[in-house]
C-alpha cells in the first residue's frame, strides 16, 4: 500500500507543478546553453580550470579522471570571482597540491560552490583530487 500512496503523492505534486509549454522549454534550454558556454569561457582563463578534462563530454572526462594521478589539495585561499552560473557563485580556490614523488606545489582551481558547501572550502581544509599527468597544474576534484 505504501508504494501506491507514494505514487498518488507524486501525481498530486506533478499536478501542482505543470510543465512549461514548448516555447518556454526552448527558451529555458537556450538560457542553460548560454550559461554553460559562459562557464566554459570563464573557466578557460584559469590554470587548472578545465580540471584536466578535455571538455564537457562525460566519456572524455571519465577517461581523464581514470588516467589522472591521485593526490590531495589543501585550500590556502578562496576568492569569489563575481561570476555566477545561475545563482551559484564561482570561486578561484588556491590549493597546495600533494602527490607522491613530487614536492608540494600551488595551483588555482575555478569551482562553482553552493552556499551550503562553502564551509568545506575554507583555508586549511583538505580535499582529494586528481592531477593530469601531462599538465600537473590541471586538477579535478574527487
Amino acid at each position: 500500500m505504501g508504494i501506491l500512496d507514494d505514487m498518488g503523492r507524486l501525481m498530486d505534486a506533478a499536478a501542482k507543478n505543470p510543465r512549461p509549454g514548448l516555447s518556454e522549454s526552448i527558451a529555458m534550454a537556450a538560457d542553460a546553453a548560454e550559461q554553460a558556454a559562459q562557464f566554459r569561457d570563464a573557466a578557460a582563463g584559469v590554470s587548472g580550470a578545465t580540471a584536466g578534462a578535455p571538455g564537457f563530454n562525460p566519456f572524455q572526462n571519465a577517461a581523464a579522471y581514470n588516467a589522472a594521478v591521485r593526490g590531495s589539495g589543501t585550500v590556502t585561499a578562496i576568492v569569489d570571482t563575481g561570476q555566477r552560473f545561475g545563482d551559484t557563485p564561482i570561486y578561484d580556490i588556491s590549493l597546495t597540491v600533494t602527490i607522491d614523488g613530487r614536492e608540494p606545489y600551488d595551483v588555482v582551481h575555478r569551482q562553482m560552490i553552493a552556499a551550503a558547501a562553502l564551509g568545506n572550502w575554507q583555508p586549511g581544509k583538505v580535499t582529494t583530487l586528481r592531477v593530469d599527468p601531462a599538465d600537473p597544474t590541471k586538477v579535478m576534484l574527487g
